[in-house]
């Protein structure tokens, strides 16, 4: 007795999923995988689970890209109501740094300033508006001679402090280095 099969379905479990010709054959009982490989072949199966498959992951993508385009007009949004207030609270600061009150003393009234602002609040202040803003909050400066010494002669290295302690720039001079030679590099 023939068995007829319903083709349709086993073409879209095919091009919906992952499983294999044979594998479906065997889930759909049939004895001999030949029939659905000639379908598959016929109906062109591979070709419409590629195309499938490819339109899921753009929809996908574009599902990910809208939910972090989102994220990323939210942060936005977040920033810009940071940015007011920072400034709404610098303004405000502004305005408290003229007002004064006055105390007496001893014997004698005089105006002080009701917020006291010191100099490493005001460094504080910039360097929190520097990582605000993305800017490093410290910058630091590296001074070099731009001289380096093998570790295998320590020896020439106390040689050079000792010829450059107490010699100044402009002694009037004209004499030769004070500073010892290096030893010339040996071949390999």
């Amino acid at each position: 007795m023939n068995k007829k099969f319903d083709y349709g379905a086993l073409e879209r479990q095919y091009i919906q999923g992952d499983m294999s010709l044979r594998e479906l054959a065997a889930s759909a009982g049939m004895k001999n995988h030949s029939l659905i490989m000639r379908q598959s072949k016929n109906r062109e199966w591979a070709r419409k689970r590629e195309e499938y498959q490819s339109r899921a992951n753009e929809t996908a993508l574009t599902v990910m890209a809208d939910k972090r385009g989102g994220y990323l007009a939210q942060e936005a949004g977040v920033r810009d109501n940071a940015i007011g207030a920072i400034n709404d609270m610098i303004t405000r600061l502004r305005e408290d740094l003229k007002k004064t009150k006055t105390v007496v003393n001893n014997g004698v009234p005089e105006q002080v300033p009701v917020v006291r602002v010191t100099p490493g609040d005001i460094g504080m202040l910039i360097d929190k508006m520097q990582i605000i803003f993305g800017k490093p909050s410290q910058i630091t400066e590296d001074r070099n001679l731009g001289l380096s010494f093998g570790s295998d002669d320590p020896e020439l290295l106390r040689q050079v402090v000792e010829a450059t302690r107490g010699v100044g720039l402009d002694d009037g001079s004209t004499t030769e280095s004070p500073l010892p030679v290096a030893p010339k590099a040996r071949a390999n």
